[in-house]
């Protein structure tokens, strides 16, 4: 069964997707669809109110991360950049234990299910550029800024 809750965040309203076990989704949604909340998406929420409120660094709600076996790579890789840090598409590549393939990194964080939680925002181009962004740049923006993590030579860009 597939679960989800919404929450008015300062990003837009993100629809937050779980099933039994997990958070599956976190993305950004133009309204309401349908409501049927769990424990697992109040808890999201209640995290992803932290983030925003500066109360909370890392989470700790259970996410179910799918993909390729690459893609799960870069994932995993990228759960382990800390709040307030960058980290360029090569560099993150080579966490996934690949020497090469920085536009499939480039491609796994566009498809990315569970923004903020799994932080694609904090990815950036290999010379200190913002890069792309699968949802909206404005919110990569916005969550560099509110982290303190994307202030060196391209402060005019955020």
């Amino acid at each position: 069964m597939i679960f989800n809750e919404y929450y008015q965040s300062p990003v837009g309203l993100l629809e937050i997707r779980a099933d039994e076990e997990a958070v599956t989704g976190v993305r950004l949604a133009e309204e309401e669809e349908f409501y049927r909340a769990n424990d697992i998406t109040h808890e999201a929420v209640k995290q992803l109110k932290e983030y925003f409120a500066g109360d909370r660094k890392e989470f700790d709600v259970p996410i179910k991360i799918t993909g390729t076996d690459f893609q799960k790579r870069v994932y995993h890789a990228l759960l382990q950049v800390p709040y307030g840090s960058t980290v360029s598409y090569k560099d993150l590549t080579i966490m996934a234990g690949n020497r090469r393939g920085y536009q499939a990194t480039g491609q796994a964080m566009h498809v990315n299910k569970i923004m903020i939680i799994v932080p694609c925002h904090r990815v950036i181009n290999n010379d200190g550029g913002i890069g792309g962004y699968g949802q909206h740049i404005e919110v990569k923006k916005y969550l560099l800024r509110m982290e303190g993590g994307w202030l060196m030579d391209y402060n005019s860009q955020v």
